[in-house]
């Protein structure tokens, strides 16, 4: 019994003949017919009758091929399979990414990864930066998208963008009137800001810029959840000097953004086993985060700059 046999069977099952079989496998009606009496013979009974100038599956033959499609396909499914490992692929790839990622350009990244790569799977794990590294060490994850993390052992860090923060607020907040906002401008007002962590880069430029420009009167809040203080500003007291990535998310919900001075940037990067750095897959991966958020960045008018990979290892 061959896969070949197995095939010209189901095709002329599901084509209902065997000249319609041929033209699928490229064969001649003979061919096919040769195929489906050498399987026959093999499994002991007969698959078809004759019915005028056409064949008909027999009740064995039937039982027969409910059995073997599943087989066949999952024999193909092995055969792309096995392409896929010789080109580096996994089954499966673990991936983490900030919230903020998460929610903008990783649906685009996505259906570019499944059209190359349909039988992956993605496990996409929504974390905070400050949680990747204990994710990475312990070896559950694969591939990571953050920001700020600037040394682990074992591990290729490399920058992929770079974005220069906004002001957001509620339109009916009194900065929304003002088209460039500066640092003088949010004292006195309610600032929510972000809390650093030591695994991760200080923002100093954020943290000089509440410093600077707070009053001792104003409400500070402090989140690390970027999407958090974003949705914070439906209170419309408060002003978020924040990452650009989350803005279109919250824009049809009367928030707006401003430019703002000076310029306080981040930078978004890619973190993964120093091992996956050559292997096709990931590097897949690099590049459709590029070309996702370049073109996300362009839809909406971000201050977003994509960062080319220039690490070959």
């Amino acid at each position: 019994m061959t896969f070949r046999q197995i095939q010209a069977f189901l095709l002329v099952v599901r084509t209902g003949t065997i000249a319609a079989a041929a033209d699928h496998m490229g064969l001649t009606q003979s061919g096919v017919s040769r195929l489906v009496s050498e399987l026959s013979r093999n499994v002991g009974f007969e698959l078809f009758d004759r019915v005028g100038r056409g064949v008909k599956p027999t009740a064995r033959g039937m039982a027969f091929f409910k059995a073997a499609e599943g087989v066949y396909d999952n024999a193909q499914t092995l055969q792309r399979l096995a392409g896929e490992i010789r080109e580096g692929v996994n089954d499966r790839v673990r991936l983490s990414c900030m919230p903020t990622i998460a929610t903008s350009v990783l649906p685009a990244v996505l259906e570019r990864f499944h059209r190359k790569y349909p039988n992956v799977f993605v496990d996409v794990h929504a974390q905070m930066p400050v949680e990747l590294p204990d994710f990475l060490s312990s070896g559950k994850l694969d591939f990571g998208v953050t920001m700020g993390l600037f040394h682990l052992d074992g591990f290729h860090i490399e920058p992929f963008a770079r974005c220069q923060y906004i002001l957001a607020v509620h339109k009916e907040h009194v900065l929304a009137k003002m088209d460039h906002v500066e640092r003088g401008d949010l004292t006195g007002h309610s600032l929510i800001g972000f809390e650093s962590d030591s695994m991760l880069r200080p923002n100093d430029d954020e943290a000089k810029l509440i410093g600077d420009a707070v009053s001792e009167t104003s409400k500070v809040i402090w989140c690390q959840s970027s999407l958090v203080r974003y949705a914070l500003l439906a209170n419309k007291r408060y002003v978020n000097v924040a990452e650009p990535f989350s803005f279109p998310l919250f824009a049809p919900h009367n928030i707006v953004a401003r430019t703002f001075s000076p310029n306080v940037t981040t930078e978004m990067q890619f973190v993964m086993p120093a091992g996956n750095v050559q292997v096709p897959i990931y590097s897949d991966l690099r590049d459709g985060f590029r070309e996702a958020t370049s073109a996300f960045a362009a839809q909406h008018n971000l201050p977003i700059q994509v960062v080319q990979s220039q690490a070959s290892s």
